[in-house]
């Protein structure tokens, strides 16, 4: 099984689609984040991909969400996935 990481994100005014390398979308609300939800749609668009794709930054306003919160699960399943996924 392959663990879900962050490919790319697109935004429109209601949503963050998070594009996954497993082939999945996977949307929030906007609202979700004060910091996304009072910025412009420039701002919104700005984001930077972490290292190991894992987290998502949009510097402009200074937000981070990682993919844990993206998927709805523990950050320590997450992560503890992530350390027993076979090495390819």
């Amino acid at each position: 099984m392959t663990v879900p990481i962050i490919k790319h994100i697109r935004t429109d005014a209601r949503r963050l689609v998070f594009e996954l390398n497993d082939e999945r979308e996977v949307s929030l609300p906007i609202a979700m984040s004060s910091r996304l939800a009072g910025a412009t749609a420039a701002q919104r668009d700005h984001w930077t991909i972490g290292p190991m794709g894992i987290t998502a930054h949009w510097p402009d306003v200074d937000e981070d969400i990682a993919i844990w919160e993206v998927l709805g699960i523990a950050e320590d399943t997450y992560l503890r996935s992530l350390r027993e996924a076979p090495v390819s």
